[in-house]
């Protein structure tokens, strides 16, 4: 029952500035005012105030009465906060989708009532929720759940077993299709499979097994169902033939060589869209990660974002996504144009938002995936880079732009400040992503227009061909993550995933701390390779940065989302070769659980 409390009001005293809610809003209380209690001499400005503020204070004390402490409590664990003092705590309060507070596990459990979920973490790890700040997931998404990976496959005996079952599982006739996202240094065969090995796995089905962004395998029926013949010209790339001239079904070359391919292969419905976007996504949640920094690359349009749209508009994001458009065609500028009518920059809300223009600003100054590629853009092709630069610029448009090498990055920073002393970009935030043998020159350019650098474990997989490229004493240097940190950069890391690195953000981590190849081949010094600390920042609160996000989410302070990760073990004290293996066993984006498994499965979608 509702407890009544009489209140005078003649106790207050004449200031009503004196009085707020808070005062007179008890826990349980409903209180009743006689206002004809008001002294007289009060002026009529100062009755009107008080009597307002008490008919607040009605209005709030009853729900003020029935809303929790806080919603959730964590505690016994071991949470990173990422903190300015990189504090680390036993628990964490969280109200509302936001950390209310951090601290020792006596403090924090002050803050529950009957009514506060309390989660017991069993002295785990907690770290923030960790964000990718360059990948192509809503492209990954679309096929997820039709397409088959070998990420992560042990061996190439392994991965033809996949094929093989996929032959007895998926309908007659339809492709078999592995996108990228492998290399042959993972399986101890070190070797790519062979056409015959393929027909084997799936006779009389069109297989496509493409091998990052340098070599595909077709199959005889796949050929036929692509129409390809000896003469078919390949976009930037080259068809094996045997001592007849006919095609052996090995095809390399470039990215628009795959792109090419990939656009023969019927794409999935929009229901298998929709349902590989949730799938993906969830993976990605079991992996720790609660955001991602977006890109659309080759063979994306517009029209392929609805399944991400349908997603939002039904709130069943799982991550936070950051998105941003590109051209695929030869009227760059006018595409952007077009894009952008209705899409202004930030539109959006916290869960799927607008941040630009990327990877690639224009076609002709794209200098391939890895470092050591011919590079010889035109005149004209400059020159249309760097006027939708200046127009991005003009327009206020965050730009995040692609360069493998440092010789295309020294070019792209002419270009930028060009465009700077005409328009001050450094409240933009530009990017330059990759530059695995980022000069310190070109770090020093950087750093004068504040334009971040997204990281990447490219060289998980491509970093034998690197070596070979560079040498192994510039290789120690590839790339040079701190002294960009050092000289006081904003270096962010990430995958490029799905076609040229696994996905796996630890996988990432475990690289950046020892710098090998798949393989074990040491690449990467230490003299270059950042502290446990610094590397998860690169994948937390350095990422937030790029997406002008830092000060809502990215560490575990009060007042930021509730984004966070409890791992399989602690990421601080686990080998360095072990960090790889790593996983979330409960995952809160907004302090919900997009994620969990063993002691946490049954918070998951609570």
């Amino acid at each position: 029952m509702t407890r009544e409390k009489w209140f005078n009001v003649t106790s207050i005293g004449h200031d009503a500035s004196m009085l707020s809610c808070s005062q007179i809003a008890a826990d349980g209380f409903f209180f009743r005012f006689r206002p004809t209690n008001v002294p007289e001499e009060m002026p009529m400005t100062n009755r009107l105030m008080l009597i307002a503020t008490l008919t607040a204070a009605v209005a709030v004390a009853p729900a003020h009465a029935q809303a929790p402490a806080v919603d959730t409590l964590l505690v016994n664990g071991k949470v990173i906060t990422l903190d300015d003092a990189s504090s680390i705590v036993q628990a964490i309060a969280i109200h509302d989708g936001k950390v209310l507070a951090v601290g020792s596990n006596e403090d924090i459990r002050k803050r529950a009532d009957a009514r506060t979920n309390i989660i017991d973490l069993g002295g785990r790890t907690a770290v923030p929720g960790l964000m990718d700040s360059h990948i192509h997931a809503l492209r990954a998404g679309l096929t997820y759940s039709v397409e088959l990976s070998w990420i992560g496959v042990p061996s190439l005996a392994k991965g033809l077993d996949l094929i093989r079952e996929a032959a007895h599982t998926s309908p007659p006739g339809a492709w078999i299709k592995i996108g990228g996202g492998w290399t042959e240094l993972q399986f101890p065969e070190k070797r790519g499979p062979t056409i015959e090995e393929l027909v084997a796995a799936a006779p009389d089905r069109p297989v496509y097994v493409q091998r990052l962004y340098n070599t595909a395998w077709i199959t005889p029926a796949g050929i036929k169902l692509m129409k390809l013949t000896p003469d078919t010209e390949i976009p930037g790339g080259k068809a094996e033939k045997d001592a007849n001239g006919n095609l052996t079904g090995v095809f390399t070359g470039l990215n628009r060589t795959f792109n090419f391919f990939t656009a023969k292969i019927p794409g999935p419905n929009f229901s298998d869209q929709v349902a590989g976007t949730r799938k993906y996504f969830r993976e990605l949640n079991r992996l720790g990660m609660t955001a991602i920094n977006d890109f659309p690359g080759g063979g994306m349009f517009p029209e392929d974002f609805r399944a991400i749209q349908t997603l939002w508009s039904k709130g069943e994001m799982a991550l936070r996504v950051a998105f941003h458009i590109s051209s695929n065609s030869q009227h760059t500028l006018d595409d952007f144009k077009s894009l952008t009518v209705f899409t202004p920059m930030n539109f959006g809300d916290d869960m799927l938002r607008y941040r630009g223009i990327g990877e690639s600003l224009t076609q002709g100054i794209y200098d391939g995936s890895t470092v050591g590629l011919p590079y010889n853009p035109s005149v004209k092709d400059w020159e249309e880079f760097c006027t939708v630069a200046k127009w991005a610029a003009d327009h206020g448009i965050n730009v995040h732009q692609h360069a493998a090498s440092d010789r295309a990055a020294a070019k792209i920073l002419d270009c930028f400040e060009a465009v700077n002393k005409e328009i001050p970009i450094a409240d933009l935030r530009w990017q330059i992503a990759h530059i695995e043998n980022a000069s310190d020159e070109t770090l020093r350019r950087m750093k004068a227009l504040n334009i971040g650098w997204a990281v990447q474990d490219r060289l998980v997989y491509s970093g034998q061909i690197v070596l070979k490229v560079l040498g192994p004493e510039a290789s120690k240097r590839a790339p040079p993550i701190k002294t960009a940190l050092k000289m006081g950069l904003h270096v962010a890391a990430g995958t490029d995933s799905d076609q040229v690195a696994p996905y796996n953000p630890f996988v990432s981590i475990r690289w950046l701390l020892d710098g090998k190849v798949i393989d074990g081949t040491p690449m990467r010094g230490p003299e270059e390779s950042p502290n446990r600390e610094e590397a998860l920042r690169m994948y937390s609160l350095n990422a937030a940065w790029f997406t002008f996000d830092e000060t809502k989410r990215g560490s575990l302070e009060a007042g930021k989302y509730a984004d966070l990760a409890v791992l399989s073990d602690d990421y601080m004290t686990v080998p360095v070769e072990k960090v790889g293996e790593l996983h979330s066993l409960l995952t809160l984006v907004g302090g919900k659980a997009v994620y969990g498994e063993g002691p946490f499965a049954a918070l998951e979608g609570k």
